[in-house]
């Protein structure tokens, strides 16, 4: 049976995104390793990505604020995770008053394509809710349904990466964000010190570096890797890191062109 994820965000990007199941804080090898390796992968075209990268990259930093921001954005292109980030900051009142109804609409929003793991940190999230509470919840759940749920986040994301198809022109950091992919090196540093720690001081980092589920690093010539902008290879693959029933197959094995 699959656990719920009801610690920390520190806890569950370990548990999540590098296999760890001991509880953990930020600062820990693990979970370097995992902002290092978010930091290498181009997230250009991508805005869930860029959404949920920048958002715990500020998580990490302790700005709350900026990563509730994030996580929104990456949430309105149908990013899971980053929906679920958000479900657990309002859980536990990190940047936010603690609101356990914001809590389980967030987290229900989450688990719309059934990852076992997010199903059943929403299961928990609704025990602990009253009558009351849960009429609250469903009703503020079909309010943001509207507007991240996946009938529309979907949709958006997928216009997302058909415009940036036809630019293919390439970024080295970001989604085009103008706080972040216009800024230099040193800039990004003086602005940001999470977001530049998370980018890193240089534009290209080796090309055997880890990269989260395996996304091309900027620079290595797999930018244009076609799973990356064809909509459904995109969203089967990106679903298959939390069900574990979907793989790359051939699409891995492709010489790197756009169609």
């Amino acid at each position: 049976m699959k656990t719920a994820l009801i610690g920390s965000m520190a806890a569950t990007i370990l548990m999540l995104l590098s296999g760890v199941s001991h509880v953990a804080t930020m600062d820990d090898k693990a979970s370097q390793a995992v902002l290092a390796a978010m930091g290498r992968t181009s997230t250009w075209g991508h805005p869930d990505e860029f959404g949920e990268f920048a958002g715990m990259s500020y998580y990490a930093s302790g700005n709350y604020a900026k990563a509730m921001e994030y996580f929104t954005l990456g949430a309105r292109y149908a990013d899971k995770l980053s929906q679920l980030s958000i479900g657990l900051m309002y859980l536990h009142g990190e940047g936010v008053a603690r609101d356990p109804v914001a809590a389980y609409a967030w987290l229900a929003l989450a688990a719309e394509r059934k990852y076992p793991r997010f199903v059943a940190t929403r299961d928990d999230v609704w025990k602990g809710l009253d009558h009351d509470q849960r009429q609250q919840a469903i009703a503020l759940y079909g309010q943001l349904s509207g507007e991240y749920g996946d009938a529309v986040a979907k949709m958006r994301m997928e216009r997302a990466l058909r415009q940036a198809r036809t630019e293919m022109t390439g970024s080295l950091v970001g989604y085009g964000d103008p706080a972040v992919s216009s800024l230099t090196a040193a800039q990004l540093s003086a602005s940001s010190p999470a977001l530049a720690a998370a980018w890193g001081a240089s534009a290209s980092p080796a090309c055997g570096a880890h990269s989260i589920d395996g996304a091309p690093i900027t620079g290595c010539g797999r930018l244009y890797v076609p799973w990356r902008w064809d909509p459904q290879q995109y969203f089967r693959i990106r679903d298959a890191a939390w069900t574990g029933t979907v793989t790359v197959g051939e699409v891995e094995k492709s010489d790197g062109s756009t169609h």
